[in-house]
């Protein structure tokens, strides 16, 4: 029985460290790149580009997204400042969406999470884009200061805020250079968001080696209960997009669609994400960022799991 044991928790450990340092430079480069956009490039200067038109409006959002990395908490501080400047809500929402999945880090450490597959990669830029281009669409018509809380301040988000001279690495400091306050940010963001990964495999650890094979059965032979299961994981362990491919990928025993629910809904809508949503946004426009991306992802994940098999 203890050699047993013993057999698991190394199977466990391995299987726990083998996601972590494949997945650990993807968040390493994530935090950098996005700190450094915040730094030299903020998403504030994007405002003054921004087109009219509803349409181009949301095209722009979602080619703002792809050139413009930020992890999905860090992206809420920066709408919501977009918001108060006037950029219109189907912009700014669409880009707070799309921008965390969309852009090419993640792309690249999904190809390299799934070893290759590129339809996986094309799903999931596909699923985001468009379930950020709808919920944008829902809410274009909302006027930018009405979608936001009135009461809601920068110190009603919790940690992880970007946002102002409140930040523990604050941006402006002339006490040191742009270059290292960009760097202890990226030190902090990575940090910050490492908890999260080493959660996401300390879990698919535990699915892989403990859970039996006549429950993973159950979710292997019915997409339904397959692709539902793995959204709420998504939502529950709240892996940042930068990794969460590789905690998907671990989990090979679920199918290919199941997997792709998780890495498409999780940067969209997540356990600290709906704490940001709430503090920041009235709650409507709450509503529509949880229900529209939710019943998107696993409408069309449950689809293509019955076209494709």
């Amino acid at each position: 029985m203890n050699a047993v044991l013993s057999q698991q928790l190394y199977i466990f450990a391995t299987v726990v460290t083998a996601i972590f340092l494949e997945a650990a430079p993807f968040l390493l480069l994530g935090s950098l790149v996005s700190s450094l956009i915040e730094i030299y490039f903020s998403p504030d200067r994007v405002s003054n580009f921004v087109p009219k038109g509803r349409f181009t409006g949301l095209f722009f959002a979602l080619g703002a997204g792809m050139v413009l990395p930020t992890c999905e908490c860090g992206v809420v501080p920066i709408v919501r400042r977009l918001l108060l400047k006037g950029v219109p809500s189907h912009v700014a929402i669409t880009y707070m969406l799309a921008a965390p999945v969309i852009n090419p880090i993640v792309l690249v450490s999904t190809y390299v999470a799934f070893r290759g597959n590129i339809w996986m990669v094309v799903a999931r830029a596909g699923l985001v884009a468009l379930s950020a281009f709808c919920t944008g669409l829902w809410l274009s018509r909302i006027n930018p200061l009405l979608a936001l809380r009135q009461e809601a301040t920068l110190s009603d988000l919790p940690a992880h805020d970007h946002d102002g001279t409140d930040c523990e690495f604050n941006h402006q400091s002339n006490s040191r250079s742009k270059l290292t306050g960009a760097l202890l940010h990226a030190a902090w963001e990575f940090l910050d968001m490492g908890k999260y990964l080493i959660l996401g495999c300390f879990f698919a650890g535990l699915m892989k080696t403990f859970l039996s094979d006549g429950i993973l059965s159950i979710f292997e032979n019915n997409v339904f209960l397959a692709v539902g299961a793995m959204m709420f994981l998504a939502v529950m362990l709240s892996v940042c997009s930068e990794a969460d491919a590789f905690v998907a990928a671990s989990l090979w025993s679920f199918p290919k669609v199941a997997q792709l629910s998780f890495i498409t809904i999780g940067p969209m809508v997540d356990l600290k994400l709906l704490f940001m949503y709430s503090a920041v946004f009235k709650k409507r426009v709450v509503l529509a960022l949880v229900v529209i991306p939710t019943v998107i992802v696993y409408v069309a994940a449950t689809t293509l799991g019955m076209i494709i098999g």
